[in-house]
């Protein structure tokens, strides 16, 4: 199974927002890439389901917080790994 970053998706650095930034994200990432705007672009038609598929885990309470878990394990120790090497 291939992980996907959602907030990044959206165009989000952190998990740390809150559902009104998630909304605000999703609505400028479906705006730029909604099929009637990219009409006939496959790779757009593609990012737009992911863009919904993050918002429908992301905006709801539970599903957000067994997505962080894995989050953390993707991307948050690898983050954590990096600014720790920055310093």
């Amino acid at each position: 199974m291939v992980f996907k970053d959602y907030y990044k998706i959206l165009g989000l650095e952190t998990n740390k927002v809150s559902f009104d930034e998630v909304k605000t994200a999703y609505r400028e990432q479906a705006k730029k890439y909604h099929p009637d705007v990219n009409v006939g672009n496959k790779n757009a038609e593609e990012r737009f389901k992911d863009i919904n598929e993050a918002y429908r885990i992301l905006s709801e309470a539970n599903e957000r917080r067994k997505y962080d878990r894995m989050w953390n394990n993707y991307v948050g120790r690898r983050k954590a790994r990096m600014e720790d090497g920055a310093k």
